[in-house]
């Protein structure tokens, strides 16, 4: 009886995580997910190495970080295969988003919830990791970010240094960043098992049909797209890697972190320009941290509109692409 009941475990294993159910008309354009993941693994595995030799203290985690490229073997390779990744995760986070905004992907709730959790919790894991460095635009973005709580009414300078762990921006708040830095990785993780696992209960969204009678098995059938995806990710990746490594660093942040010198102008990665255009152009700080988090709460209301206003109506979906 016992074996009949582990054979049906593994037809299940089988069916539902191995070959669940996808459109035929299924194109290049879902594999981003596959390449998401392909990317979170890169970022994985290259974290955990830095973590290793990185020192969470004022005096020398600058220090720590220069030392890790410099007389490292390959300690250069690893820096900048987590720096540069972090902006290809966000660069085909963007196009995944865009495609199910297109395609009407957020129709299937739970998907969409966590594909934005994931999305949010990339962020926060963005920003943590960028201060670790301790450089003068990690400093000082730590100081603006952080200072967003100060608006909560009534506690919001209480929590702002709860988070700083003092009166401004110091040691403990860079230790503590550490710690949040590999636990949102955990919870990322997570959340991504999660998805997946909704992913797999109904199986992805279609170009052309959502009927059942129209789908197959997405493994081995569109399997081999995600791989020839993954090759073409890793050529362009490593051109980036060793050819244009420092291209998107900011020149400010290979100067240690100086609390006494405000740098000229506060710019955050591209993958953030959205957010700082809004806070720029927003009169006042209040109305443009609010405008921000409106930005990223409509996004959580799109699986509530009418299915047959998104499939009839192309504009609508173009529309909402370009908004994003």
């Amino acid at each position: 009886m016992r074996r009949f009941e582990i054979k049906d475990q593994f037809s299940y294993l089988n069916l539902h995580v191995l070959k669940y159910p996808a459109p035929k008309s299924l194109n290049y354009l879902w594999t981003f997910g596959s390449l998401l993941i392909v990317c979170f693994g890169i970022q994985v595995i290259s974290g955990l190495f830095l973590g290793i030799f990185y020192k969470p203290n004022m005096n020398d985690a600058f220090l720590s970080v220069e030392q890790l490229m410099r007389q490292l073997d390959y300690g250069w390779f690893l820096r900048f295969m987590h720096a540069n990744g972090a902006s290809w995760f966000f660069f085909i986070s963007y196009l995944h988003i865009a495609k199910g905004l297109y395609y009407h992907g957020f129709l299937n709730k739970k998907l969409w919830f966590s594909g934005l959790l994931i999305y949010i919790l990339l962020m926060a894991e963005a920003f943590t990791g960028y201060v670790l460095p301790w450089g003068q635009m990690s400093y000082w973005a730590a100081t603006v970010i952080t200072n967003f709580f100060s608006i909560i009414p009534l506690i919001g300078k209480q929590v702002t240094e709860f988070i700083w762990g003092g009166f401004s921006v110091g040691e403990t708040t860079l230790k503590r960043f550490f710690i949040f830095h590999y636990f949102l990785g955990l919870a990322l993780s997570a959340v991504i098992i999660a998805h997946l696992l909704f992913l797999h209960d109904k199986g992805s969204s279609s170009s052309k049909s959502d009927n059942i009678n129209y789908k197959t098995n997405f493994i081995p059938l569109f399997s081999d797209e995600s791989i020839f995806t993954a090759l073409i990710l890793g050529l362009f990746f490593s051109l980036t890697v060793f050819f244009i490594p420092m291209e998107g660093m900011h020149p400010d942040n290979f100067i240690p972190a100086d609390p006494l010198n405000t740098p000229a102008h506060i710019v955050p990665e591209w993958y953030f320009l959205p957010f700082y255009t809004i806070l720029r152009v927003t009169p006042g700080k209040v109305s443009g941290i609010l405008l921000m988090g409106a930005s990223l709460i409509v996004l959580f209301f799109l699986p509530f509109y009418k299915r047959s206003s998104f499939k009839k109506n192309t504009t609508w979906r173009i529309f909402f692409v370009f908004l994003f």
